[in-house]
């Protein structure tokens, strides 16, 4: 027994000094004598990555002895098949080579050898499957390679053999749009953005959408992308063109550039253009035809437009083909209804369609989601035993669906942090055309909102990172099919898009495993814990809570404390070149900096309904004297200095960002706002200091009661599920569009900003009220404000005012809806409209609202139209109240 424990113990004593790290100054790439084109370029993108690294780095062709440079690390690098050096060498120590069966296409074998006894030096085996796989094993060598502050060390032992989980694995790689208009920074050289596809490339990627909007725009990566031997994907819109009005398509939102493929001159006119295209394009592996991001043509002729669309693409497929006949077609069904799904579906089930590969799943793909962008149908059938809900369920159904010649493809959306496929939403969804609402499966995804303050600092596309609940999205869906080429618009998803790729390559990886790779990759060992901690405080920090306003957060200071002391651990050479870590610094202080501004506006605010409380039962002229001291305090608020040396931080590091990557956060020049709607406040204090002193009265029990309805009395903040318990009819409005700034003024309150609507039906938003006391007054309060629409949209949207009826009786003929800043009317309640205690308010659109021919209505409603809209209603007991006051 005793020597059976000192043989273990020995032989774990003799693991650990094999695998004690040795330093890295040196690295000699030994490849073959006719190295493959890829299997050179990927030499020398090793080698380039290497001195990058600080670490001299040789290629020298065997058979080179390990001796021809005196190298900490020595790199047999290549084919088993062409390079004889390495193939001796796996021999020498019982190792197969690798192959497309063992460990799998694109797959590798990384594995230490023997050394003499000098333990400063090391030597490996990088064996690839084929060309490409060799690529794949430069990325694990220099993930392998841990940069300390002490220098770039690696293990003496090594013993990797894997391969792709996934056949389709990529992203676009691109700077967004965001971040030149907004974060005003500048523009990657091509080298630079070489060297982020690279470092995508690196991380496993084997797909690169590449393009822009048109084939034949060769884009200048495509040669690079193509001499390591990687896939490029064609982004393509089989509906897109120009024409006259009579062949544009009737696209959901109304938007141009689309043409009806059921016009017979319209859809020669899509085919010629798409021959057009393609004569002259590049050998793209890979054509993803997408029906409109607005999911087509909503015309009769087109209906159900997924019919329509298969045939298209299937004549675009044989077009494609005969130029390219090795190119593989995707097709989408992004925002299509559940009716043209099932056409799409019948369409692949008559014969086989040998011309199509995957149906591919991306943003508004799901039947069953209401996530932004909204289906305007969904397959409610598949709700009754949902299994794990959406969107699992159904990406069942497609599979269950497809016939075996296709199939299943992803082009997931992880590049927004709000409004989008998996992201934030600003309100809980509406209705679909047929009225219904989500079920209860599957409904975390709409109770995740992002925080109130935050969101008005940054834009849809900003830095961000989600590593538990994207871990958790990748489990849900790519595991249904082939891989994912995912849809990014920026840099702003970083460790996302970083996350998929190696989830690709390994999907039984954790998340804190995954977490921890990329850490140590772009930050150094002594860095990576700390940088972990705060990846996944970050997503912590993102998510509203109404609870916790952010001030109260303890994530938005412990998220900046860890940022700055990983900047204390990351090597000095990383650090001075480490664009990454300063977007983090920026998002740290920006963070932070709202959160004591947000404090500030909080504090003040207290104050003002402090002033204001005490002062009600006061004189008129002590009245006068706390509304000018409440005004005051709220135009007397100014950063402190903790403030000023954050914004100042932020800004340092933005500048080193951009002069060192081209990228800055956008929140730098979003930092001044008006969080918690003290304009509101502000103006009913000048109204209040005008006012009669019966009228001041109410006006400061609102100020300093803003919520409370007085006794006997009720109040419901429209829009928000669970605090509006009396509305019976009418959802949340979502706006039909993501939440831009200038859609409302910031002196909303955040209360006035969430509201109940409903659309074109004859039934508009209804709250209904019992026990009420049948000999007591009452008196309504509304709050009302329409947003500012975007100019796409504004056309459409002739709604501004609506009726208001108590019971039957109507109170207000017409209210008129002020745009951007809220407004509150008060009316009486007639006794008549109380009948056994029940009191039913309901409001009506006006008669030409949501009026007119199918397809006007539905752009209309798709676009965020509103038949009638509230924000807050009060039903004030004024009898009680009185009542409350005198006494």
């Amino acid at each position: 027994m005793f020597t059976a424990i000192a043989v273990i113990t020995a032989a774990l004593s003799m693991s650990a000094v094999r695998s004690a790290p040795i330093p890295v100054r040196t690295c000699t790439i030994v490849e073959a004598v006719s190295p493959d084109t890829v299997e050179h370029n990927a030499a020398l993108l090793l080698k380039d990555r290497l001195m990058g690294a600080g670490i001299t780095a040789w290629i020298v062709p065997e058979p080179a002895a390990s001796d021809t440079h005196k190298s900490a690390l020595t790199i047999l690098f290549g084919s088993a098949s062409r390079h004889k050096s390495l193939n001796a060498a796996l021999n020498s120590v019982r190792i197969s080579p690798p192959t497309e069966f063992d460990p799998g296409p694109e797959g590798f074998v990384l594995r230490s050898l023997p050394t003499t006894n000098d333990r400063s030096r090391t030597r490996m085996a990088a064996a690839s499957a084929d060309p490409r796989g060799l690529v794949y094993a430069a990325g694990e060598i220099l993930r392998q390679i841990h940069l300390t502050r002490q220098g770039p060390v690696i293990s003496q032992f090594l013993d990797i053999r894997t391969a792709p989980a996934f056949e389709v694995r990529g992203t676009q790689i691109q700077q967004s749009g965001v971040n030149f208009e907004k974060a005003h920074a500048r523009q990657w050289t091509e080298a630079e953005r070489e060297h982020a596809i690279a470092d995508i490339i690196l991380a496993g990627a084997n797909t690169i959408q590449l393009g822009g909007d048109s084939p034949t725009n060769i884009d200048p990566a495509f040669a690079f992308v193509k001499s390591l031997g990687v896939k490029a994907l064609c982004h393509y819109t089989a509906n897109g063109g120009s024409g006259p009005p009579e062949w544009q398509a009737k696209e959901s939102i109304g938007r141009s550039g689309y043409l009806c493929p059921s016009v017979p001159e319209a859809r020669a006119a899509m085919l010629k253009q798409c021959e057009d295209n393609f004569r002259n394009s590049p050998d793209y592996d890979y054509v993803r035809l997408v029906g409109g991001d607005g999911g087509g043509c909503e015309c009769d002729l087109c209906h159900p437009y997924g019919h329509v669309f298969i045939s298209l693409c299937a004549d675009m497929a044989d077009i494609i083909h005969r130029y390219h006949p090795n190119c593989q077609i995707f097709i989408t069904n992004q925002k299509f209804d559940a009716e043209s799904d099932e056409a799409i579906f019948q369409y692949l089930q008559e014969k086989p369609r040998s011309w199509l590969r995957g149906f591919c799943y991306g943003p508004g793909s799901d039947s069953m989601s209401w996530q932004p962008g909204h289906r305007q149908t969904h397959r409610m059938d598949l709700f009754r035993y949902p299994g794990f809900g959406p969107p699992s369920r159904y990406l069942h159904e497609i599979l269950h669906q497809l016939p075996p010649q296709q199939d299943l493809v992803f082009y997931n959306e992880i590049t927004h942090w709000r409004y989008s496929e998996f992201g934030f939403i600003q309100a809980y969804p509406r209705p679909d055309k047929r009225g219904f609402y989500p079920p209860a499966s599957g409904h975390f995804m709409y109770e995740r909102m992002p925080d109130r303050y935050l969101t008005q600092v940054y834009d849809r596309l900003t830095f961000f990172a989600w590593p538990r609940f994207y871990y958790k999205m990748f489990g849900e869906t790519v595991r249904y099919g082939i891989g994912d080429c995912t849809h990014s618009s920026g840099t702003q998803d970083h460790f996302n898009q970083w996350m998929w790729e190696r989830l690709m390559w390994n999907p039984n990886q954790s998340v804190e495993q995954v977490v921890d790779s990329y850490c140590e990759t772009w930050f150094g060992t002594e860095a990576a814990p700390v940088m972990a901690q705060a990846l996944f405080q970050l997503e912590q920090n993102l998510q509203d809570d109404p609870n916790v306003p952010l001030p109260k957060k303890p994530g938005i200071f412990h998220y900046y404390s860890l940022i700055k002391q990983a900047g204390r651990l990351i090597p000095a050479d990383l650090r001075k070149r480490n664009w990454l870590w300063l977007e983090h610094l920026q998002k740290a202080a920006i963070d932070l900096h709202t959160a004591r501004a947000v404090e500030l506006q909080l504090a003040a605010h207290a104050h003002v309904e402090a002033l204001v409380a005490a002062a009600m039962s006061e004189s008129p002229q002590a009245q006068e004297v706390a509304i000018s001291a409440a005004s005051e305090a709220l135009t007397a608020i100014s950063p402190s200095s903790e403030m000023l040396a954050l914004e100042n931080e932020a800004r340092a590091a933005g500048e080193e960002s951009n002069w060192l990557y081209g990228v800055r956060s956008e929140g730098l020049f979003s930092l001044q706002h008006d969080f918690i709607g003290m304009g509101w406040t502000r103006a009913m204090l000048q109204k209040a200091a005008s006012a009669s002193p019966k009228e001041r009265g109410s006006l400061l029990f609102q100020i300093a009661h803003y919520e409370d309805p007085g006794p006997g009395g009720f109040y419901d903040n429209c829009g928000v599920i669970g605090k509006m318990p009396h509305v019976i009819n009418g959802s949340p409005y979502d706006y039909g569009q993501p939440l831009v700034a200038g859609m409302f003024s910031e002196e909303c309150k955040h209360s006035q900003k969430t509201m109940c609507s409903t659309q074109e039906q004859s039934q508009g938003v209804a709250l209904r009220y019992d026990g009420l006391s049948n000999i007591d007054s009452y008196r309504v309060r509304i709050t009302v404000v329409r947003p500012q629409f975007q100019g796409r949209y504004a056309a459409r949207m002739k709604q501004h005012s609506e009726k208001l009826f108590a019971g039957d009786v109507l109170i207000a003929p017409e209210i008129e809806i002020p745009m951007l800043v809220p407004t509150q009317y008060e009316f009486d309640i007639p006794k008549s409209s109380i009948k056994n205690g029940q009191l039913t308010l309901r409001f009506e659109k006006m008669p030409d609202i949501g009026a007119g021919d199918r397809i006007t209505v539905e752009q209309w409603r798709n676009t965020g139209g509103w038949g009638t809209l509230v924000s807050e209603v009060w039903l004030i007991n004024t009898t009680a109240s009185s009542s409350g006051r005198n006494k």
